[in-house]
């Protein structure tokens, strides 16, 4: 899975979740507010440091968040990441317990936050300012996977992980073993225990019939950054795949309108 995928994370001090935009040109993660992860442990992970402000047209100078990387190799922008207990988006990180799907409610005033500045507004005349390009910020991702494996570890012991694919990486027909169906506030859920996992799908819409959310009990000993990597990269639903392509586009216009109306 390239884009779009979530991964929560349950600790006996609550949920940490990484999501990934379907666009690929933004990355967070969320943690409880009773925990505060420091900066140095974020900035060796991320390869980031305290950010200062940085010329501006509008102001003269600006502090568009709280750290930044070095200058892009463009020399126009930087990728600046925030953090804080305030966002200004909220996100749901799903898990399964005992055969049923959660939804934690994050962002907001709910969770910690660590993200990456949204928009791009950097240019000759303010080399310094946010660039948050797909290109740069995929660059990011594996960064991310590090830093939440570590921010997990820092907020209790680990007890599992969930992969939400976002997309339909499964269907019923294809789970390839006996399954439970069962209907929730009109959405309709397919869970099955399969090997050292549990798969809950959730009903979508026509584009996306199912979702689909994989637990996989572990502890802190057995989460590693290479063991989250490869289970990534090992999901491929080619073969029932739907082509995103149309709706990653439909974003893209948007956004493009958007830039320009501003």
């Amino acid at each position: 899975m390239e884009i779009g995928w979530n991964i929560n994370i349950e600790t006996t001090n609550g949920v940490v979740g990484l999501w990934t935009s379907w666009l690929g040109t933004g990355l967070k993660i969320f943690y409880p507010l009773e925990v505060k992860v420091p900066d140095e442990l974020i900035m060796k992970i991320l390869n980031v440091s305290m950010a200062k402000p940085v010329k501006n047209t509008n102001f003269g100078l600006r502090l568009w968040a709280r750290y930044y990387s070095p200058r892009l190799e463009t020399d126009e922008g930087r990728v600046w990441v925030d953090h804080s207990g305030v966002h200004t988006y909220g996100h749901s990180m799903y898990t399964i317990n005992n055969g049923i799907l959660e939804d934690h409610y994050a962002g907001h005033s709910e969770t910690n936050t660590i993200w990456t500045y949204e928009f791009s507004f950097s240019s000759p005349a303010e080399p310094d300012a946010p660039n948050s390009e797909r290109q740069y910020i995929q660059q990011y991702t594996e960064k991310f996977i590090k830093l939440l494996v570590d921010v997990a570890k820092y907020v209790g012991e680990i007890k599992a992980v969930n992969i939400d694919s976002e997309l339909g990486l499964y269907t019923p027909e294809t789970l390839g073993c006996q399954y439970t169906i069962f209907k929730q506030c009109g959405i309709k859920y397919c869970y099955v225990k399969k090997d050292d996992s549990e798969i809950m799908l959730r009903s979508g819409n026509p584009m996306i019939p199912w979702v689909t959310v994989i637990r996989y009990p572990l502890t802190s000993k057995s989460l590693t950054f290479e063991w989250l990597k490869e289970k990534i990269d090992s999901f491929d639903n080619s073969e029932f795949a739907f082509n995103p392509m149309p709706l990653v586009q439909h974003f893209i216009r948007e956004e493009q309108l958007y830039r320009n109306w501003k």
